[in-house]
């Protein structure tokens, strides 16, 4: 089992086992600490969440999707997905993902189990919905940005980007943002009624290790208009003035995805995807 049960057992860390960082003042609750909610996965990824808190992800090397709800043990919801990666709710409450194996699209119906695979112009990495109708998603090797219009399902490239690979909505759902995978930049493009995206600017810079490979992954907006985003050196916390404020990272690995999260119980939480585990952190954000 890899799930760990949430109301049980759970490892509870503050930064690097030492005493709070500044970094973390007005982003945790205090006196709280990391949880991790399941481990041993080859590379899971995807992560997303109903209104009950329930959690979605997807082990992507082992082509498998899974239901997790906390305190209970993890549920096998799908073991062929094509190595299905990033994971967003849709219409009707429908759970989507792209496939990095296949050109295709995959969409879970969630009170039912009933799988529906749609064709794509490409493979995909990270997708994003807008609305009703628009699915964006990237795929770096091509290094493009495309779009599903999910009422007729024809799918198009809509922009070029630099490696890329995580991709989320603004704040105010105007703009993409897209991060350039090896290197520093999320880039900002905006919306347009007909699902095109208008010219990239460069919204957000992040922290680079001595490598100068940022691995800008999965990320999620800020009520405030900052980004958080999953990057080499962990969590960053990202502002439009160009600063990055970093998160002490609880583990070894890199941070390669991040969702906020409201329970059941109206708590408030940061779910981080750490390459070989899931974990979480009651946040203020």
């Amino acid at each position: 089992m890899r799930f760990i049960n949430q109301l049980g057992i759970c490892l509870c860390l503050t930064a690097r086992g030492m005493a709070a960082d500044p970094a973390e003042a007005g982003v945790f609750v205090e006196g709280s600490a990391w949880e991790v909610v399941g481990e041993n996965y080859h590379v899971v990824e995807g992560i997303a969440a109903t209104s009950d808190g329930t959690i979605y992800l997807t082990d992507v090397l082992d082509d498998e999707l899974f239901k997790c709800v906390p305190g209970l043990k993890e549920e096998l919801l799908d073991a062929k997905t094509a190595r299905a990666n990033g994971l967003a709710l849709g219409p009707g409450g429908n759970l989507f993902s792209v496939c990095m194996s296949e050109p295709r699209a995959l969409m879970w119906n969630l009170q039912t189990g009933e799988r529906t695979e749609i064709p794509l112009a490409s493979p995909g990495n990270d997708l994003v919905i807008a609305g009703e109708k628009w699915l964006y998603w990237t795929w770096g090797p091509k290094n493009s940005v495309y779009v599903l219009d999910l009422q007729t399902l024809e799918s198009r490239k809509v922009a070029e980007v630099q490696n890329a690979n995580g991709i989320t909505l603004s704040q105010g759902g105007r703009e993409l943002w897209v991060g350039e995978f090896n290197a520093a930049t999320v880039r900002g493009l905006p919306l347009l009624a007909n699902g095109d995206l208008g010219p990239a600017r460069a919204a957000f810079t992040v922290k680079l290790p001595e490598n100068g490979k940022g691995l800008i992954d999965g990320m999620t907006p800020l009520k405030d208009g900052r980004a958080l985003v999953a990057t080499a050196l962990g969590l960053q916390i990202l502002a439009s003035d160009g600063t990055a404020l970093l998160l002490p990272n609880p583990t070894t690995q890199r941070a390669n995805y991040v969702r906020l999260v409201t329970d059941a119980a109206g708590v408030r939480w940061i779910y981080a995807a750490y390459v070989k585990s899931v974990m979480r952190r009651r946040t203020l954000l």
